[in-house]
């Protein structure tokens, strides 16, 4: 890996860490990290890491992140433009790193209906597009129109929603697409009346309040639902709610979430999240998948 030149960009820290970065509060150090207001640069720097051997990385919000506690090697980069573009009463361009819970309630002010279920979900659009993020009954898919990224080699793509390969937590940018970056999406809306958006924002997040942590650190679902059924249910029923493991602890609340309690490790998270996946597997032959994202390495080398 010849990285050196990363010294002399603008913005670049080395051996940053990434738990100041995530919403977890967990994870190790990047080698090189920069927090990037401007995804336009992407198009230079991907290309260049490529042709010398750096890996890189593109972290949103870290809600749905586990960084290990070797952190991440490479260049890891944030992306925190805030952009909204409304093109017309029917549709509202957000830039990648634009929050959604913010763009819900940013819209719901303008009388801008249709992305309500965003407040919901607690990471960027463009990590939200990735992963075809959906609260309360609405996935990504459902409403997105087009997204627009850059891919390793920095060349600008524009893909419509059917080109996107959604499903259950996943689309294409999860595979053949992995090494493109989402940097806008564009979305179906309509108008309406702002106290009425707002209310429907409102009553959404009280029941995301009532029924799961609030105020606490998590990532949000640990494992995806299984067909039919609940992956919070089937962990609470091999009678693991409330089981502790280091500073991480199965949630009394939503036993589907996994709470940093006090000063929690990655290993104690994928302790706790082995042991429930083992458990409902063995109690009733259930193989949950992980909905969580995992990057980085166990330890860590100083570079």
């Amino acid at each position: 890996m010849q990285a050196e030149w990363l010294d002399a960009e603008p913005g670049v820290r080395r051996n940053e860490p990434l738990a100041r970065h995530t919403q977890y509060g967990i994870g190790g150090p990047a080698d090189f990290f920069l927090t990037l207001h401007d995804p336009e640069r992407l198009a230079e720097l991907m290309p260049r890491c490529n042709a010398n051997g750096v890996p890189f990385t593109v972290l949103g919000a870290g809600s749905n992140t586990l960084v290990l506690d070797g952190g991440i090697r490479g260049l890891v980069v944030r992306m925190s433009d805030r952009h909204m573009r409304v093109v017309d009463g029917s549709t509202v361009e957000l830039s990648g790193g634009y929050m959604m819970p913010r763009a819900a309630l940013d819209l719901a002010r303008k009388g801008i209906a249709g992305i309500e279920f965003g407040i919901g979900i607690p990471g960027t659009t463009g990590a939200s597009v990735r992963g075809n993020a959906g609260a309360f009954g609405s996935e990504i898919k459902d409403v997105m129109v087009a997204c627009d990224t850059i891919d390793g080699g920095g060349a600008h793509h524009t893909f419509g929603t059917a080109e996107c390969g959604f499903s259950y937590r996943d689309s294409r940018f999860k595979g053949d697409l992995h090494d493109h970056v989402i940097v806008a999406a564009r979305f179906t809306v309509h108008r309406d009346d702002p106290v009425e958006v707002r209310a429907r924002t409102d009553a959404i997040q009280a029941q995301r309040k009532a029924s799961q942590p609030y105020g606490i650190r998590s990532l949000g679902s640990v494992f995806k639902n299984p067909p039919g059924d609940y992956a919070g249910r089937l962990v609470e029923a091999a009678g693991l709610r409330g089981r502790r493991v280091g500073g991480a602890l199965i949630s009394d609340k939503h036993a589907n979430f996994i709470v940093n309690m006090s000063h929690a490790s990655a290993a104690d998270v994928l302790a706790l999240a082995e042991l429930a996946h083992d458990a409902v597997l063995e109690q009733f032959g259930v193989d949950l998948e992980r909905e969580i994202v995992v990057l980085g390495e166990t330890q860590w080398a100083r570079r």
